[in-house]
This record gives structure tokens, C-alpha cells and sequence, in this order.
């Protein structure tokens, strides 16, 4: 099995809960974390992943995560990471996030899965694990859209990204029920943006934001419907 790593998670929670402590302490608790993950999964190969810099999301939305700006972070989160770098197989992202990486490299790989606690993670198809409840899944190809539209009507505090006003947790579910392909779900989310006034465009940005990528030069564009696809080659 190869496993694929959140290293923005696991060196926030490992550093974290040794705010008290001094940095050796910390890496010793990222150290342990990873090997306890690649034991959980039965990993023989892993990749861990870190954000680095030039995050396209920034350029679309300078507003982006601006309500992280001015929170703290923990004192030993450089020295967990660099502790990763020289220590474990870790790759640096540039120009998209760790996340991203994550995606794209669970769609190139079908013996891969995806270690992290990130629920933005589960719009992709594949195998994932839970680091902290330690529980497995497997998402289907549909199911990732679904996840993806949810939260499209949802937005994400978090990340300072805006959903459609009035739907939330409870509601967002309710309104994808019945709708079977990315097409239907689509729309299912641009009729309650129409019905809450919110443009189209701004619809469209919170989805670019949310997509996970899949492909390296990847990108999230409204599905086409049935009527819209191009006819399929003369055989």
C-alpha cells in the first residue's frame, strides 16, 4: 500500500499539543504519528505533502483564508515541518496546496490512499483513512461530487470561502438527494443560488476555491449537461 500523508495536519496537531514543550518533544511526536499511520494502513511506500507557496486560491480571492491572518500559530509548527522535510519523503507544493497534491496523486494511483482528517478530501475518488478516528473508506466517483456540491452550498467558514445564504448542514444533503449525476447537482446548487440572489459568478468562484484537484493544470468548470456533450466519434 502507498501511503499518501497531510503533512500541513500532521505537523499542526503534533506541534500543537506541545505548545507547552520544547521543540524535540514535538518532532518526537510527528515522528511517532507517521510511523503509527503507515502501520495502521499496511504502508510499504508513503509520500507526505506540505503547502508551500504561490497558492493559486490566493489570486482568485485575496480574502482566501483571511480570517486565519492574525490567529497564532504553534511555536514549533517550522521545526515539525522542517523535521519532515529532512527526515521523512516530503514534498513542498507550489502554486496549489498540499491538499491538491494529495488529490491528484490519489487519482494517478489506484493502490494509493489518502491519510488526512480534511473532509474537502473526500470529493475524491479512492481509499482514505482517518488519522485521528483511525476509521477507512472507500469514495465512489459520484459520491466525491456530491460532497463537493454539498459543500458548495455549504462554503467553508474555515477557509473564509462563502455557500449559498440559508443553507447549511441539514438542508445542503436534503437539496442533492435525488440528483444522480454532477450535471443535476450542479444545478440543483445554481437554483438556490438564483433563488437567494447571489450571482452566478460568485457561485462559481466559492466552487473553484472548493475543488480538490485531480490533474496537475487541473481546474473546476460547471459539467456539462446531457444535451451539451459532444457527439461521439464516427467508428
Amino acid at each position: 500500500m502507498h501511503a499518501l500523508l497531510d503533512g500541513d495536519i500532521v505537523a499542526f496537531r503534533t506541534a500543537a499539543v506541545c505548545e507547552t514543550e520544547d521543540a524535540p518533544l514535538a518532532i518526537w511526536q510527528a515522528n511517532e504519528f507517521i510511523k503509527r499511520v503507515l502501520s495502521d494502513v499496511n504502508a510499504d511506500t508513503w509520500q507526505i505533502y506540505l503547502t508551500g507557496d504561490n497558492n493559486f486560491r490566493y489570486k482568485l480571492y485575496p480574502d482566501y483564508k483571511a480570517n486565519r491572518r492574525d490567529k497564532p500559530k504553534p511555536k514549533h509548527l517550522e521545526a515539525v515541518k522542517e523535521f519532515l522535510v529532512s527526515e521523512w519523503t516530503t514534498i513542498i507544493t507550489d502554486g496549489y496546496e498540499a491538499d491538491d497534491a494529495l488529490g491528484i496523486a490519489l487519482t494517478e494511483n489506484d493502490e494509493a490512499i489518502c491519510c488526512s482528517i480534511d473532509k474537502d478530501l473526500l470529493q475524491i475518488p479512492g481509499r482514505h483513512y482517518h488519522f485521528v478516528n483511525r476509521g477507512f473508506s472507500e469514495v465512489l466517483e459520484n459520491e466525491g461530487w456530491k460532497t463537493f456540491y454539498t459543500q458548495l452550498l455549504i462554503g467553508d467558514a474555515v477557509d473564509n470561502i462563502p455557500g449559498c445564504p440559508g443553507i447549511g448542514k441539514v438542508k445542503a444533503p436534503k437539496i442533492l438527494e435525488y440528483c444522480e449525476t454532477p450535471f443535476d447537482m450542479y444545478e440543483a446548487c445554481r437554483r438556490q443560488y438564483e433563488l437567494a440572489k447571489v450571482s452566478l459568478d460568485k457561485m462559481h468562484l466559492s466552487a473553484q476555491l472548493l475543488y480538490i484537484l485531480r490533474r496537475q493544470e487541473d481546474e473546476w468548470k460547471p459539467p456539462l449537461g446531457p444535451v451539451q456533450q459532444e457527439p461521439a466519434a464516427a467508428q
